[in-house]
């Protein structure tokens, strides 16, 4: 005999698969606040990353194929699974930027008085380089946008529906614009995203 809680959650899952926001809606609300607390202990060494966002980017490729779910168990178990492979992802990424960012700014750091001083420069110079992102034209804008949040190539690919090539030309092409705009500071940063 199929017992109530059953059909509950045969309803939900059917509903989820056939794109009710309502079902989805469950299914976020019963997990969200659990996955970032999964993410945040995960990341607990990482401020930079935020456990929230990579949560909700694992709701949307849920979405996205939530046809492909069995049962409420494999959704639970995509959430977790996925989650986790974010958090290494993003900490991966982390210790890459980290690591040429400490490379970069070592060679400023002589005394307290000058680190001061460099972190003021480092911050003209991000300044800069933001600025001059804002002035390129829309999609070099995003793209570079997305890259320099240390998103690949493929990854920017997927989610703007376009090819990797067209990535890595608007990529050259905002690259060389900005070479034309920025100081020496501010191209010396511009290669350490790329």
């Amino acid at each position: 005999m199929t017992s109530i809680h059953e059909i509950e959650e045969r309803a939900l899952l059917t509903g989820f698969q056939g794109g009710d926001r309502l079902a989805f809606d469950k299914i976020f609300r019963l997990h969200n606040a659990s996955l970032i607390f999964f993410a945040n202990r995960l990341l607990i060494s990482y401020d930079q990353i935020d456990p929230e966002e990579i949560v909700l980017d694992i709701f949307m490729k849920l979405h996205e194929k939530r046809e492909s779910f069995e049962s409420l168990n494999s959704i639970k178990a995509f959430l977790y699974i996925s989650t986790k492979n974010s958090c290494f992802n993003a900490m991966e990424k982390e210790k890459v930027r980290l690591k040429r960012f400490d490379g970069y700014t070592s060679t400023y750091i002589e005394s307290d008085e000058n680190n001061i001083l460099s972190q003021i420069v480092l911050t003209e110079v991000y300044n800069e380089l933001y600025q001059a992102l804002e002035l390129l034209p829309e999609q070099c804008r995003i793209i570079m946008g997305q890259l320099m949040e240390g998103k690949t190539a493929k990854e920017v690919a997927e989610e703007l529906s376009i090819s990797v090539s067209t990535i890595n030309s608007q990529k050259a092409r905002a690259i060389s614009i900005l070479k034309k705009r920025l100081s020496g500071a501010g191209i010396a940063l511009l290669l350490i995203y790329f």
